[in-house]
């Protein structure tokens, strides 16, 4: 039998991987990187941005990028794995448990005026998800449960007498509806941006108001 190790396939998980930085100056330069990328994939998106452009971005050489990622898709996880981050302490701020029995309005005032300071500051924020819902599926996994892991329990603070199963089934609803909803506020011209998310917010809150009073449990 051959002792030869294979190399991996590009598309195999641990060509795809990003190497881990040994020190602390290492993990700068991945900061530098990441920083570098997330300004490019805003200005020119992501399939069009090559890791030179990233290079030159970062002022690196390529071969150092390629020294902790050894490929755009590498990359673009290790961003979206950022984003995943900042995402859930955006929505836990916005809705902490010990805020669970605010006046519906004014919740999804909070949760919705916290996602759109999100994305307006993060202008690359929607080519990257889009990258990774098509090639990095665990990221966007990762960053969903989260999400949704934190609603269901703030849910069954503010509504104990709900079957958890509803609470969660509410959860993965909302979590999907706020972002398409945030998504659209984002891309309308910035004159219907405030009407759509007051119609938004509406909506949500004609939703969430059944349960306060006593809407079907199940």
């Amino acid at each position: 039998m051959s002792s030869v190790t294979p190399t991996p396939s590009p598309e195999s998980a641990d060509a795809r991987a990003a190497r881990a930085p040994q020190q602390e100056r290492g993990q700068r330069r991945v900061e530098q990187i990441l920083d570098a990328a997330e300004a490019v994939f805003a200005e020119a998106g992501v399939d069009a941005t090559s890791m030179q452009a990233i290079a030159d971005r970062a002022g690196a050489s390529v071969g150092s990028l390629y020294h902790f990622f050894p490929n755009k898709d590498a990359l673009v996880e290790a961003l979206g794995m950022r984003y995943a981050d900042r995402v859930s302490r955006t929505n836990e701020e916005a809705m902490p448990l010990e805020l669970a029995h605010l006046p519906t309005e004014e919740l999804f005032d909070r949760v919705l005026s916290a996602q759109m300071r999100f994305i307006a500051s993060t202008p690359a924020f929607e080519a990257v998800q889009d990258a990774i819902h098509r090639n990095c599926p665990a990221v966007k996994d990762a960053m969903n449960n989260a999400l949704v892991g934190h609603v269901t329990k703030f849910l069954a603070v503010r509504y104990p007498s709900v079957p958890p199963a509803r609470r969660q089934v509410s959860a993965i609803v909302s979590v999907s509806t706020v972002h398409a909803l945030v998504h659209l506020a984002a891309q309308v011209p910035a004159e219907l941006r405030d009407g759509v998310l007051a119609e938004a917010k509406r909506m949500l809150v004609a939703h969430y108001e059944r349960y306060t009073e006593g809407g079907p449990a199940a």
